[in-house]
């Protein structure tokens, strides 16, 4: 499958996704669309083709599908088939090119002067495995919470957050993953096995064998967030499926992300959310008919 090529700024747009499930024996309808359509299967396998190419897409595994090519399922799913879905465009020109890059130097086009942005070009795998599979799931979920709030400052966060997976895609590209992705990947999978827990940075740093101040460095040089920074969004993004698809009360979901200062845990999801967990909870529930 061809490399999808673009220049950025302006980024490309997301429009609408979801998370999905076909049961064995279901498969996808035919149909051609004017938009990019992205698929990542985290459980089982997809049977896809695009313009007469039949792909397998498996666990950890994404395709790109462009605009203007019929696609659709060439077989039925063997079994249960776990997937994310999401629409984009690109505002400026692409190209379906068949060169890959090796590193960030070639995505840079030009240097920002002091009257004109940087500009890049991305080269983009339209079909791939993601090495980093926490990190990109963790996006995707993300992305897909998102879709559930309806204020102004949230869709544009949504926006900013599809911007990052757009970079995590071109960086899964690169092959031989950089020492400071090596500890991110590692910070974020011990997140997301302790979250649960009191976590320290000198805890980090023993359990990864790493001086606390390099660990940080490595976090907000590959997410832009401290590792205490990204602990407090997964923990409220756990926190928000449990408010979503269970009737547990405040003080128990608190517990279950690792808060356990219920008053805390109100005050930090109001202040990143815009909402308390209740009124969160009111308006997700509403949207979805409960």
């Amino acid at each position: 499958m061809r490399i999808l090529t673009f220049s950025a700024p302006p980024f490309p747009t997301y429009i609408i996704g979801g998370h999905a499930t076909f049961q064995k024996g279901k498969k996808h309808f035919q149909r051609t669309f004017t938009v990019f359509d992205l698929l990542y299967v985290s459980k089982g396998k997809l049977y896809f083709s695009e313009d007469g190419v039949s792909y397998e897409i498996g666990e950890g595994e994404y395709i790109i599908l462009a605009p203007g090519l019929e696609h659709g399922g060439h077989r039925p799913c063997e079994i249960e088939t776990n997937f994310y879905w999401l629409h984009f465009e690109i505002p400026t020109t692409y190209e379906l090119a068949t060169n890959a890059v090796s590193d960030w130097s070639h995505v840079i086009k030009q240097d920002a002067t002091f009257t004109q942005p940087a500009t890049y070009q991305f080269h983009i795998p339209r079909f791939g495995h993601f090495k980093q599979r926490e990190t990109m799931e963790d996006l995707l979920h993300r992305l897909n919470t998102f879709n559930k709030r309806q204020t102004p400052e949230q869709k544009l966060r949504q926006q900013v957050l599809f911007q990052d997976l757009i970079i995590h895609l071109q960086q899964e590209a690169f092959s031989v993953p950089s020492s400071a992705e090596q500890v991110t990947q590692r910070v974020i999978q011990y997140m997301h096995d302790h979250y649960q827990e009191p976590v320290k940075m000198e805890d980090l740093g023993q359990a990864l064998l790493f001086h606390p101040d390099y660990i940080t460095r490595c976090m907000q040089q590959m997410t832009g967030l401290s590792p205490l920074q990204y602990l407090r969004q997964y923990r409220l993004s756990i926190a928000k499926h449990l408010l979503a698809t269970t009737n547990k009360k405040m003080s128990s979901i608190s517990k279950d992300v690792g808060i356990l200062d219920p008053t805390y845990f109100s005050k930090l999801f109001k202040k990143t959310e815009g909402l308390t967990p209740i009124e969160y909870r009111r308006v997700v529930r509403r949207n979805e008919g409960i």
